[in-house]
């Protein structure tokens, strides 16, 4: 059953980032984020949030850096995001993240954090040798800090299709977590290569590959995003998935919700009727219920609606898990530089929203036009 292709265009994109700091606390290997140490003062990231609301109808602005916790007015710029009317999100390496620093976010309006904590990263809290338990045990505190906030959570990490049993491993972890909504899991790829015109890992890394490993893992992608120049291929997905959770806090259930006839009826009035989609939703609890019924009894899978019953005879708590999945640039024959179509990771770049992957490369700054 595929996917189906979410119908954002123009306008309609209903995310985007800021990068208000340069420098960070943390080395990744993967990093895109090439640029000297430098914190943006608050009109410079006003006038950048006056370009996102004239290019799009967010519904959420996504803060990043570098490391955006070592912004010294990071609680005003989250209030300057609530002003508008959307929700702040944060991308953050969760170093600097604490109890006091989430109260007063959540004070001020974050309502997401993005925690990227993931084994091979040289950082102060996780040893250089870190199990996968050490990197699962300190995403759990951290999101459980944010849960007592008030703020949703998701967990990031960087992958290879080539390597199913540490993508087991991450959603494995993800699973047991109870303070976690999400998992965003991005495709590996060497910003020094695609910059020097090198391909790296994008055959054997595709969003195809990872697709074939999630799926015995008892994912399906439920949405997608195509590229600019195959808008066909898979770029970035959502895999949709409910998890029921016991008295003693453990899973007893789950289930991820493919296309079916339902929801392909759902798109397709959303379109008739030029209605937005939402970036996020959280209906209730028995909106849930009768949405997985109707999923099972429209070409769904059945085991959905044992779920449902499952649920309303033991009274337990629904929790929603989702994938979110997404490729970094391909290179094509031509030397350009494959995108998503429409880019919901856009930050502003001299005045212009640009893909923030590419944001500090050639394909932004020099002689090759972003993803043409």
């Amino acid at each position: 059953m595929k996917p189906l292709r979410l119908p954002w265009t123009g306008r309609n994109v209903p995310y985007a980032l800021i990068d208000v700091i340069r420098g960070c606390n943390c080395i990744c290997k993967t990093c895109y984020n090439r640029e000297h140490p430098r914190a943006k003062p608050l009109d410079e990231i006003a006038r950048e949030l006056d370009v996102i609301f004239a290019e799009r109808r967010v519904e959420f602005v996504g803060i990043l850096g570098g490391e955006p916790l070592l912004h010294p007015d990071l609680v005003r710029i989250v209030e300057m995001i609530k002003a508008r009317g959307v929700g702040a999100v944060l991308l953050t390496n969760g170093i600097l993240w604490d109890a006091d620093r989430a109260r007063a976010l959540a004070a001020a309006g974050l309502v997401m954090t993005y925690f990227h904590i993931q084994s091979g990263q040289q950082r102060p809290d996780l040893a250089a040798d870190a199990t996968p338990d050490d990197v699962a045990r300190l995403a759990a505190e951290k999101t459980a800090i944010a849960a007592a906030a008030g703020i949703d959570s998701a967990v990031s990490t960087t992958v290879r299709a080539t390597e199913p049993e540490r993508i087991a491993e991450v959603l494995g972890a993800f699973r047991r977590n109870p303070s976690s909504s999400h998992a965003f899991l991005t495709l590996e790829r060497s910003m020094d290569t695609i910059d020097a015109g090198v391909e790296a890992f994008g055959k054997t890394n595709s969003m195809e590959a990872l697709v074939r490993v999630l799926r015995p893992l008892g994912w399906r992608p439920f949405v997608f995003i195509g590229g600019r120049h195959d808008p066909q291929r898979l770029r970035w997905i959502v895999c949709h998935s409910y998890q029921r959770i016991g008295n003693d806090g453990r899973e007893t259930g789950f289930v991820t919700v493919p296309p079916s006839g339902f929801e392909k009826l759902m798109f397709a009035l959303l379109r008739l009727f030029r209605r937005h989609l939402p970036l996020r939703s959280d209906p209730p609890r028995g909106a849930v219920l009768v949405r997985l019924a109707l999923n099972a009894l429209t070409g769904g899978p059945l085991k959905n609606l044992l779920f449902v019953f499952g649920t309303l005879f033991r009274g337990e708590r629904l929790v929603r898990k989702n994938i979110i999945a997404e490729a970094f640039p391909d290179l094509l024959s031509d030397g350009s530089a494959e995108c998503c179509e429409p880019c919901l990771d856009s930050v502003v770049v001299n005045g212009r929203l640009v893909p923030v992957c590419l944001a500090d490369t050639r394909f932004v700054k020099g002689d090759a036009p972003c993803g043409k």
